[in-house]
């Protein structure tokens, strides 16, 4: 019990630490790598994504559980939470939240029976980039040359406690398309902005990046 005892006195500061960066990453804010490229051209392979913890409410970091919620995913929304298919953490866009009916034809995506508007930004042999707009916010979206489009084809209402969720990278993306809707109670958080990069496809600003 003594050499305890010392051992607590003798680290108490980095226990102090390591319980208050414990808090901050429940209530607050917390911080997750993105190793793939599903939400491209949004977030890239070696984007570090900050994670908005005051949004829908606290969660336990590396136990993915929330605890419990004071607010809601919105459409449009990125966000971080743990699938129906794997016990692991993924980012993606909220496109459809309860109540709502979505259908999906190629590129083209229908909200409550109105599809949304999209425009051209870059076309090349290799890839398509456009933005897309869903409830006033716009925001970009990807389609590789070298890969198929999916194709939605039905016309789905999300139920309560659901969400529809999708990759800004179309036809790159393992999501709701595939595996159904995501649970709302395992969203942690709302995804504000990039902390930091180590992508080599940001050559100008890499830290502290807004995303749409």
């Amino acid at each position: 019990m003594k050499k305890l005892k010392a051992l607590l006195r003798e680290y108490r500061g980095l226990l102090l630490f390591v319980s208050l960066l414990m808090v901050f990453r429940t209530t607050y804010a917390d911080w997750s790598p993105v190793p793939t490229g599903s939400m491209e051209p949004t977030i890239v392979p070696g984007d570090v994504v900050w994670v908005d913890k005051t949004a829908y409410g606290p969660s336990v970091p590396f136990l993915n559980k929330r605890l419990f919620a004071w607010g809601h995913p919105q459409r449009g929304d990125i966000i971080t939470f743990v699938p129906p298919v794997e016990d692991t953490l993924y980012v993606k866009r909220v496109m459809a939240v309860p109540g709502d009916t979505i259908r999906i034809e190629g590129n083209d995506v229908y909200i409550n029976g109105s599809r949304l508007e999209h425009a051209q930004v870059e076309l090349t042999e290799e890839r398509f980039i456009g933005t897309e707009t869903i409830d006033g916010k716009e925001h970009a979206f990807k389609l590789s040359a070298d890969k198929g489009i999916n194709w939605f084809d039905q016309t789905v209402v999300v139920p309560e406690g659901k969400l529809f969720v999708m990759g800004d990278h179309r036809n790159n993306s393992g999501d709701s398309r595939f595996w159904g809707f995501a649970d709302e109670a395992s969203v942690t958080g709302k995804v504000s902005r990039i902390a930091v990069s180590f992508s080599s496809e940001r050559s100008g600003r890499r830290i502290a990046i807004p995303i749409q």
